[in-house]
């Protein structure tokens, strides 16, 4: 096990990293300026004072193994310099304690002729590390996706603010958010690891435009679906100015941050890190953890009014190729029933306030995850079941479960719909749907197996 400081500790990452570097079996130290020791958990030593101050570092890093630095001050027109120093502070501190590993979390690199602030003092910092004599890790990330993050705040604010949404040309640009969470596996992992000066990419599972991002926020979060309103470029610190009155965030900060969304900022797929044991955390999943949203649960054993409709189809196809076109469902591979009839639907749930108008969904579905307007309560691969909420408004609730199982050499698929109303709206709402419902899910179940059986 290791000695850690950890320096800045009292931002968005560096509180669940204390605790999950205590979690994991290390000494840990914490390090920011305003800090509460009674917040921290248990065996970690608070040390409360500025990275700036050579005196402050030199008692903290005593005996420390691996350092992590955290600090960015985005706070103020000067905070290039700001940066810049207090990252020469801690290398040098770091040299003169004997520190065996520096770790900076920072930003991606921009090839464009002109990078943003923010970035290009990212990119500063982590030289400044690299140059020093103490190894460093450098891990880029572009947005991280947790509670407390400016960038998610800016997210919310433009998915929230209203039912359309401004898109300068800049909002194509394309990212690789991250969760929280797989950041927290990557630095953790590091105060283990054999000592090394390296530059890792630290990305997500999916490349999103920030016009994308901003919908599926809105879809997670249950609104409608925004309506994109093409405008010119617009400047950035009238916009920044607009943006910070409107929210909670400072101008200086709103403005580096929109400013660095001026870039591409897909990383090299060569350069990324690999992802946590289990697989990335979706876009989804971690707007979802973000947000406090609980986790979608199955249908009960038995609620007041339940009804359940239960079919079961033969498929000329083994039952892989089935598993495949029931997790392949949704997004751009659609419904597999009579055309037009779930964007008819989805029109209606949107002019009531639903998220019915949503299309997308991730490349590979694992709970917590939306599929158009639909949510997966669970995937079981080893039982070939896929569970799903739907989350239109309706007088109840209602899930959808698709399950492939064997019959020899062929396969069966059994799809399962579950109603649980909410009073006698609900009661009534099923009555009157269920001539359509039995038409829209039986093709829809057909569909499927027609497209297991068309797979190769």
């Amino acid at each position: 096990m290791s000695t850690c400081l950890v320096i800045g500790a009292g931002g968005y990452v560096g509180r669940p990293l204390v605790a999950a570097l205590r979690s994991a079996g290390h000494e840990v130290r914490a390090m920011a300026r305003s800090l509460d020791p009674d917040q921290l958990p248990g065996g970690v030593v608070g040390v409360r004072g500025d990275a700036g101050d050579a005196e402050v570092l030199d008692a903290a890093l005593a005996g420390v193994d691996v350092a992590y630095h955290l600090v960015h001050s985005m706070d103020g027109d000067g905070f290039v310099a700001a940066d810049d120093a207090i990252a020469r502070q801690v290398a040098a501190a770091a040299a003169r304690a004997g520190v065996r590993q520096l770790v900076y979390l920072g930003g991606p690199r921009p090839t464009d002729d002109r990078v943003s602030d923010h970035l290009a003092s990212r990119a500063g910092v982590g030289d400044v590390f690299l140059d020093a004599p103490v190894p460093a890790l450098v891990l880029q990330a572009s947005m991280i996706i947790g509670a407390g993050s400016a960038s998610l705040d800016l997210l919310a604010q433009a998915a929230q603010f209203a039912p359309v949404v401004l898109s300068p040309p800049w909002m194509a640009n394309r990212s690789r958010p991250i969760a929280l969470a797989d950041v927290l596996h990557h630095l953790v992992a590091a105060a283990s690891a054999e000592p090394r000066d390296l530059v890792v990419e630290l990305a997500g599972p999916q490349v999103l435009s920030y016009l994308e991002l901003v919908q599926r926020y809105a879809r997670v979060a249950g609104l409608r679906r925004r309506l994109p309103v093409p405008v010119p470029d617009l400047p950035t610190r009238p916009a920044a100015i607009a943006a910070a009155a409107l929210g909670s965030q400072p101008e200086p900060l709103v403005r580096a941050l929109m400013e660095s969304l001026h870039h591409d900022l897909v990383p090299d797929p060569a350069d990324v890190a690999p992802p946590p044991p289990g697989g990335a955390t979706s876009v989804d999943q971690a707007l979802r953890e973000a947000l406090g949203l609980p986790a979608p649960q199955p249908p009960p054993a038995t609620a007041p009014g339940m009804r359940t409709d239960r079919k079961v189809h033969g498929v000329r196809a083994p039952r892989q190729a089935l598993w495949e076109v029931i997790t392949g469902i949704g997004g751009d591979a659609g419904w597999h029933g009579i055309p037009g009839a779930w964007t008819l639907r989805g029109a209606l749930d949107h002019l009531l306030g639903g998220p019915g108008l949503h299309r997308g969904r991730p490349a590979e579905l694992a709970t917590g995850d939306a599929v158009d307007f639909w949510t997966v309560v669970s995937r079981d691969d080893a039982e070939r079941s896929l569970l799903l909420r739907a989350d239109m408004r309706l007088p109840g609730t209602a899930w959808l479960e698709l399950r492939a199982r064997a019959d020899g050499d062929r396969a069966v698929l059994e799809q399962v719909v579950t109603w649980v109303p909410d009073g006698l709206a609900g009661a009534l709402y099923w009555t009157a749907q269920r001539p359509a419902h039995d038409v829209v899910f039986g093709m829809m179940a057909r569909g499927i197996a027609r497209a297991a059986a068309r797979r190769p």
